[in-house]
C-alpha cells in the first residue's frame, strides 16, 4: 500500500460520477443494496446506538446524498450535494419519513460518543497543517491585510446594519456573520455552535439550527457575485487594475510569477501516514483539553487553533507529519464531511426553527449584505497592497464567505480562476480560524 500513490487511493473516495454508474467508487447497484439493507434496519428500529451504527447510517446516506446532489444539473453548482445532505435528513425527519429513532441515533453518535471531536479536530489540524508554508512566506501578511479587512468590515457593518433593522448587533455577529465567514460547516458553524454554547448555556444544537441556513444562503450568495465579478472582469472598458484574469499580483515590471503549487511527491498517500495523521491530531486536541482546563475561559476548540496554527508558524513539525496531518484530513473531508453534515442535520437540526429563520426577510437581508460587504472590502483594501480588485475580492472576501471546500470548487468556477485554489483554502482555513477566535473573545460579552 504504502507504494501506492495519493491519487490512485483518493480515487477511492471520489464522489464525482464515473463513465460508469458509481457512488463513492462503489457500483451503483451494489451501493444502492447496502443503502437499502441499512433503510430497513432504520426503519424497523432494531439498530443498536452505538458507533458502528450511527458510523455507517450517516456515511452511506451522506455518500448517497452527496451523489445524488453532484447530478442534478446547475443546482450542484451551489454546491448542490453539502446542501442536501444537511437538509434532506432533518426535513425527512420533520415530515415524519424516517422514524424519531433515526435522529437520536445519529445525535448520540456524533455528539455523546465523541465523532464530531474527532473529525472536527482531524479537519482544523489537517487543514493548517497542510498549507504551503514556503507559499505563505511569500505572501507574507499583504493577503491578511484584505483578508482581515473583510473580516472587521463584515462584522462591524453587518452588526451595525442589524442594529438599525431591529435584528440586534450580537444577534447579527454571532448567527449571520460569524456563520457565513466561518470556513464552512463542519471545521466553522459546527465548533461555532458548541463555542456559543458553552458561553450561552443553551444547547449546542438548537444554535447550530439557528446559524446553518447563513452557511448555505451564504454559500449561494457567493456563488453569483463570483460569477457577476467574472462578467464584468470580462468587459472591454473595465478600470484599470480592476481585473487580472486570474492573477491576483499586479506584478512590476520584470518581477517574477509567484508559484503556488508544493510538490509533496517525497511523502506519498500510506497506511502509516495516515496513522500518524490521526496521532497528531488526536494528540493536539489533548493538548487543547488540557490549556482549556488550565486556563478557563476559550472553549478547547481555540487551543487547537492556536497549537496547531503555533506548530506550522514555527516550523516544528518534520514535513512528513504535516503531511500525515493532510492525508487524514483529505480522507475525512473525502469521505466523512458528508456523514457529518448528516448526523448533524438527523441528530441537531430542528426544521421547524429553519423554517422560521430562512423566512425572516431580515435574515435573508442580513445574509446578502454581509456576502457583498466581504466582496467590497477584500476588493478596495487589496488594491491598496497590490492585488487586483475582481481576484481579492474572490480569494479573500468569497473565500471567507462561502461554504469552505466544496463551496471554494463552486465558488472558482463560477469565477473561471481555479488557479486562486491556494488563497481561497487560506481565507477557509485560517481566516475560518481566526473568525472562530474572534467569536470566542466577543461571545461572553455579547450573548
Amino acid at each position: 500500500m504504502s507504494s501506492v500513490k495519493k491519487e490512485q487511493v483518493v480515487d477511492n473516495y471520489d464522489l464525482e460520477p464515473k463513465q460508469k454508474f458509481k457512488i463513492a467508487g462503489i457500483d451503483g447497484t451494489i451501493f444502492l443494496a447496502i443503502t437499502a439493507v441499512l433503510l430497513v434496519a432504520v426503519y424497523m428500529e432494531i439498530l443498536p446506538v452505538n458507533f458502528a451504527s450511527g458510523f455507517i447510517v450517516s456515511v452511506v446516506m451522506g455518500l448517497l446524498l452527496m451523489w445524488v446532489g453532484n447530478q442534478i444539473p446547475v443546482f450542484s453548482t451551489f454546491g448542490g450535494g453539502p446542501i442536501l445532505c444537511i437538509l434532506i435528513p432533518a426535513l425527512f425527519l420533520y415530515w415524519g419519513w424516517l422514524p424519531e429513532s433515526m435522529g437520536a441515533l445519529t445525535d448520540t453518535f456524533y455528539n455523546e460518543i465523541g465523532f464530531s471531536d474527532f473529525a472536527v479536530t482531524g479537519i482544523i489540524v489537517g487543514s493548517i497543517l497542510s498549507m504551503d508554508r514556503k507559499m505563505l512566506m511569500k505572501v507574507g501578511v499583504r493577503f491578511f491585510i484584505p483578508l482581515l479587512g473583510a473580516i472587521f468590515s463584515g462584522l462591524l457593518i453587518g452588526g451595525l446594519v442589524g442594529e438599525l433593522i431591529g435584528f440586534g448587533f450580537g444577534q447579527t455577529i454571532f448567527y449571520v456573520v460569524g456563520p457565513i465567514m466561518g470556513g464552512g460547516m463542519a471545521a466553522g458553524a459546527v465548533p461555532m455552535a458548541e463555542i456559543f454554547a458553552s458561553s450561552s448555556g443553551d444547547d449546542a444544537g438548537a444554535i447550530l439550527a439557528q446559524i446553518a441556513p447563513a452557511v448555505m444562503v451564504g454559500n449561494m450568495i457567493c456563488i453569483l457575485a463570483a460569477g457577476a465579478l467574472n462578467g464584468l472582469g470580462k468587459r472591454k472598458n473595465r478600470p484599470k487594475n480592476f481585473s487580472g484574469d486570474g492573477e491576483i499580483l499586479r506584478l512590476k515590471e520584470g518581477e517574477e510569477k509567484i508559484d503556488l503549487k508544493s510538490d509533496n511527491s517525497a511523502f506519498p498517500f500510506s497506511l502509516n501516514s495516515l496513522s500518524i495523521g490521526i496521532i497528531i491530531a488526536t494528540t493536539i486536541f489533548v493538548f487543547g483539553q488540557i490549556v482549556a482546563e488550565l486556563i478557563p475561559g476559550f472553549h478547547y476548540y481555540v487551543w487547537i487553533i492556536l497549537g496547531a496554527a503555533a506548530l506550522k508558524i514555527f516550523n516544528l513539525l518534520p514535513e512528513y507529519i504535516e503531511k500525515a496531518a493532510e492525508d487524514w484530513y483529505e480522507l475525512i473531508t473525502k469521505a466523512w464531511v458528508p456523514a457529518i453534515l448528516v448526523a448533524i442535520s438527523a441528530g441537531m437540526i430542528d426544521f421547524t426553527s429553519v423554517i422560521e429563520i430562512v423566512t425572516n426577510p431580515s435574515y435573508i437581508s442580513l445574509t446578502v449584505i454581509t456576502v457583498i460587504v466581504a466582496v467590497l472590502a477584500a476588493g478596495f483594501i487589496g488594491l491598496l497592497v497590490g492585488f487586483y480588485f475582481i481576484e481579492s475580492s474572490i480569494a479573500a472576501g468569497i473565500g471567507m464567505a462561502d461554504m469552505g471546500g466544496s463551496g471554494d470548487v463552486a465558488v472558482l468556477s463560477a469565477a473561471e480562476r481555479m488557479g486562486l485554489m491556494p488563497f481561497l483554502q487560506i481565507s477557509s482555513r485560517i481566516g475560518g480560524a481566526i473568525m472562530l477566535i474572534i467569536l470566542s473573545i466577543l461571545a461572553p460579552f455579547l450573548m
